[in-house]
C-alpha cells in the first residue's frame, strides 16, 4: 500500500543540501521558549525511551513507523504544517527513518543532529556551545592530508620495483599415516 513519490535521487540531494537537520541548540530554543508547530518523535525503543527521553517527545519505534495509525499521524502533522524532528540514539539511527518517510513525499521531517546521546550530554545552553561539536559526524577527526603535507610531498608513489611479490601458496604433502584404530 506504501509509494514512493520522491525518488532515491531527489532525496538523497535534499540530504545533501542540509535542510532537513535540525542542531541541538536550536531544538534546545525551540523546548526551552516553548515554539508552536514542532514535535518531536522518539525513534527509539520503549524501554530507552523510559529510561530517559526529550521534553515533549512522542516515541514511535522505527520498526514502527510505518504503521498506519503512525502514518495517520504524520498524516496530520503534514496536514497542520507541523515541523516533525526525528532522533534516535545517535543521528545515524534517524537517518534510515527519515529517508524512507522523505520518498514517500513527507516534507516536514527534521533529523536532531547528534540524536538523543548529544542533545543530553551536550550542553544545552544555546550561547555556549562546543567549537566543534560531536553531532557533526562526517567531519573527520584529522587532516590526513595535512600531515602527508607534513612529511613529504604529499604524493604516496609506488614504483614498479616497490611492488609485492606474489606468493604462491604450497600445499604440503601427508608425512606421517594415520595407524590404528578400534
Amino acid at each position: 500500500d506504501l509509494r514512493y513519490s520522491v525518488t532515491a535521487e531527489e532525496a538523497l540531494e535534499a540530504l545533501a543540501e542540509n535542510e532537513d537537520l535540525m542542531y541541538p541548540e536550536d531544538l534546545a530554543g525551540i523546548i526551552e521558549m516553548e515554539v508552536e508547530g514542532y514535535t518531536v518523535i522518539d525513534l527509539r525503543n520503549p524501554y530507552e525511551f523510559i529510561k530517559g527521553h526529550i521534553t515533549g517527545a512522542v516515541n514511535i519505534p522505527a520498526n514502527s513507523l510505518l504503521d498506519k495509525e503512525n502514518l495517520k499521524l504524520l498524516d496530520n502533522f503534514a496536514k497542520d504544517s507541523v515541523q516533525v524532528v526525528l532522533y534516535g540514539r545517535d543521528q545515524l539511527e534517524a537517518n534510515g527513518p527519515w529517508l524512507i518517510l522523505k520518498q514517500m513525499g513527507y516534507d516536514n521531517l527534521k533529523v536532531l543532529m547528534g540524536g538523543y546521546g548529544y542533545f543530553t550530554t551536550g550542553p544545552l545552553d544555546i550561547y555556549d556551545m562546543p567549537e566543534v561539536p560531536d553531532y557533526l559526524v562526517e567531519e573527520p577527526k584529522y587532516d590526513f592530508y595535512g600531515i602527508m603535507e607534513e612529511m613529504g610531498s604529499g604524493e604516496m608513489m609506488v614504483t614498479d620495483d616497490e611492488q609485492p611479490q606474489a606468493v604462491i601458496p604450497v600445499r604440503r604433502k601427508k608425512t606421517n599415516v594415520v595407524e590404528g584404530g578400534c
